[in-house]
């Protein structure tokens, strides 16, 4: 019995260890040729327009030093494919925000496949920051979108880029099957609601027209009407003899300003939505009881540090603060007005004769536009330059003042007097004005137009010597706008017979200008044909710095 027993153990092993063997000669192993995949995205650019072509040539590195024989390869963007050819050529034609784009390579002699992966964002092609113009053509409203971008030029025998820009005339009426807007428009404003987890991370804007839908809301990413201001009213309408002329919306605060300077406002219950409560129909925005002006509010939308906007109230004679903030204990100031309060009164003990920013009696403002400053590692606050008029004699003067957070404290900077305007402002012109946000990035400059003549009022240059003819166009200037995209660096100007022009910012195209008078890199677009251009505005895709 034991016998058996050890003959049945030797059995089992020795048929082990053949199984073993011939299992063994079964495999015919094979040097794997690994591959890594590097894709290199063009520029360096994450960030594509519907329409543009993606090329990319793949990097790959073989672990034998050559490359394979039998490849195959899928290109897939958020797991659709779009392509099977080595290198990828493909028209962007699906949005999506940080999605994969993904190469596979297989071996089809080991079976064995191969990925990399990038991540990349599409975006529908209005949604980019670019200029929107505003105009009436043939009697009907008309909006149209021009993104900014490049073109190859030769110059000398090298090629190099220039600014251009994609033109899209009409965007409204293409994105809604023809439909039209109305007739008789007014004026155009951006709004924003927060960049994280808001409704919808592009700026939409408000439109005021007179004729067809009224004042409407426009979704900047698919240009739909979102809304009608006069539904947007508590009682259904708008108040008895209200027509709308501007609407801005801020943080939590909405302001529909009429013909008449009346501001109507409501508080919006959260910044992620661009469109919650309802404005008052029976109050209007006041101070010491009396109705405030809101034709000259100063409204910009790449600065929200403030907590508020400054406006000058022709009714007080007086700059004011429309505050737009809430607390961490819930308590909501938006609506809320504040009359900025002098720091540095000894400035006005040294220089009794110049105007008081909370007692302008005896002054015309003009114009006065916003610009950002920072002091000490601070939050960023609001720096404002006001062009003046002294009544009395007709000089005119540059009034500079400071505005801290919250808007409650007024710091008094200079008035310095301005000759070279005279002739220029006023005396029966069309004057337009627009002062570059960022003063203190290499951009010191007012913009003023008399008729069909552009001037640029440097603040940095030799007393005397600032005002510098910029260009003079063949039909007055209806519209100027800065904020055109690197720090400003651009301004787009509209013309009352349908041109619409891009003028280069940059310090050695001014200074070939100061020194020459001309430059040829002076005009970096121009496109004709919008009808009668009411407004230009430089539109971003978020605001910088916030978010409203």
């Amino acid at each position: 019995m034991k016998m058996k027993y050890i003959l049945a153990i030797l059995v089992f092993v020795v048929g082990l260890l053949s199984s073993c063997y011939e299992d063994k000669g079964n495999y015919d192993y094979q040097i794997m040729n690994d591959i890594i995949i590097t894709l290199p995205l063009p520029d360096g650019n994450d960030v594509f327009v519907l329409g543009d072509e993606i090329n990319i040539q793949p990097e790959l590195t073989f672990s034998q030093g050559v490359e394979s024989e039998s490849l195959t390869y899928s290109w897939t963007f958020d797991g659709t494919e779009i392509s099977t050819e080595p290198v990828l050529k493909w028209i962007v034609d699906k949005e999506g925000q940080y999605k994969d784009l993904r190469l596979a390579i297989k071996d089809q002699d080991t079976g064995v496949t191969y990925y990399g992966t990038t991540m990349i964002s599409v975006t529908s092609v209005y949604v980019n920051d670019g200029w929107v113009v505003l105009s009436e053509k043939d009697g009907k409203t008309m909006l149209s979108y021009l993104r900014s971008t490049t073109k190859e030029v030769e110059e000398d025998g090298n090629k190099k880029n220039v600014y251009d820009c994609a033109v899209t005339k009409d965007v409204y009426a293409l994105s809604n099957g023809g439909e039209m807007l109305g007739s008789t428009p007014v004026s155009i404003n951006q709004h924003f609601v927060t960049q994280w987890g808001g409704q919808d991370e592009t700026s939409w804007l408000w439109l005021v027209q007179k004729g067809g839908q009224g004042c409407v809301d426009i979704s900047g990413s698919t240009y739909h009407t979102e809304g009608r201001l006069a539904d947007m009213f508590i009682n259904g309408g708008y108040p008895e003899g209200f027509e709308p002329q501007q609407v801005y919306d801020l943080y939590l605060l909405s302001m529909a300003v009429g013909t008449d300077g009346r501001i109507y406002t409501r508080v919006k219950e959260s910044y992620e939505l661009f469109n919650t409560s309802q404005f008052l129909n029976d109050q209007v925005l006041s101070y010491n009881g009396n109705p405030i002006d809101g034709t000259m509010i100063v409204f910009e939308p790449s600065f929200m540090d403030q907590y508020g906007v400054l406006l000058y109230d022709k009714n007080s004679k007086r700059y004011l603060q429309v505050c737009d903030y809430d607390s961490y204990t819930g308590a909501v100031y938006s609506g809320r007005v504040t009359a900025p309060v002098v720091q540095n009164e000894e400035i006005y003990e040294a220089h009794p004769n110049w105007a008081r920013i909370d007692d302008m009696v005896g002054y015309k403002v003009h114009h006065v536009g916003v610009y950002a400053y920072q002091e000490y590692g601070s939050n960023v606050d609001g720096g404002y330059r006001a062009v003046i008029e002294k009544e009395s004699t007709g000089e005119l003067y540059i009034q500079d003042f400071r505005i801290s957070n919250y808007g409650k404290a007024a710091t008094v900077v200079s008035q310095n007097e301005v000759s070279e305007l005279k002739g220029i402002i006023g005396n029966g012109a069309k004057n337009l004005y627009s002062l570059c946000f960022y003063q203190e990035e290499g951009k010191p400059y007012l913009l003023i137009s008399r008729d069909n003549v552009l001037y640029l009022y440097k603040f940095d240059g030799d007393m005397g010597k600032r005002l510098i003819k910029l260009h003079t166009f063949t039909h007055n200037v209806t519209t100027i706008a800065t904020g055109g995209g690197s720090y400003e660096q651009y301004a787009g100007v509209g013309t009352e017979d349908g041109e619409f022009y891009v003028l280069n910012l940059y310090k050695d195209v001014i200074e070939e200008v100061i020194k020459t008078g001309d430059s040829e890199k002076k005009i970096a677009f121009k496109e004709r044909d919008f009808g009668n251009i009411v407004q230009v505005i430089y539109k971003l895709k978020t605001v910088r710095g916030g978010s409203w």
